[in-house]
């Protein structure tokens, strides 16, 4: 069926866009109960918080690592066997989304490292590390969507991916960037009210 058909840097962005949907979920909770609560023992008594903080989290970090990997392989095979995909470290959608992602690798990595095997650190670190990990996400997903729809315009760059079958088209790139903002949000304030209307 040809209306089903997606390219792996489509559905790599599809990955992106979750991952930075459910890291929107995770900072809404954690924000709450770390800055509207001033508690952020919430995130271990409220078990809404609980459950749904960590939840989101691992959704996302399953997403990431999923997302990593594609990536790796992808930046091996431009540099070892020409591509597709192209190394073009002169361009500017691959610079805006490559470059940038090592140092979001490392704090995502730094976090998840945390967060398993290092757990009572993760609460002496919450406030930089909930932060960097949120704002990482957020210029993650921004730079692969921002590089996706660049590919895919005719004229301009070299056009190397197929104009998008799932994901929004290119006049509506901008509702396409905040939507996994707004539904994490969304989704968000219906688990803090839950978790509120708990605590009371």
């Amino acid at each position: 069926m040809a209306g089903l058909i997606y390219t792996p840097a489509e559905f790599n962005t599809i990955i992106t866009m979750l991952g930075c949907l459910c890291a929107t979920v995770q900072a809404a909770t954690g924000a709450y109960a770390g800055y509207k609560k001033k508690k952020i023992s919430l995130l271990k008594t409220n078990d809404i918080l609980f459950r749904s903080h960590r939840a989101f989290g691992g959704f996302a970090t399953t997403l990431y690592f999923l997302g990593l990997f594609a990536g790796i392989t992808g930046f091996i095979t431009a540099i070892f066997f020409g591509g597709p995909p192209f190394f073009e470290p002169l361009d500017l959608s691959f610079s805006f989304h490559v470059w940038p992602s090592f140092p979001i690798a490392a704090i995502i990595i730094w976090k998840t490292y945390i967060s398993y095997f290092r757990k009572p650190h993760i609460y002496k670190l919450w406030k930089r590390l909930g932060a960097a990990t949120f704002i990482a996400w957020s210029f993650n997903w921004i730079s692969s969507a921002f590089s996706y729809y660049l590919r895919t315009i005719p004229v301009g760059p070299p056009q190397t991916h197929d104009p998008p079958t799932f994901l929004l088209p290119i006049e509506l790139m901008w509702l396409q960037i905040i939507l996994p903002f707004m539904i994490g949000a969304l989704l968000g304030f219906i688990i803090v009210r839950k978790a509120n209307k708990k605590e009371r």
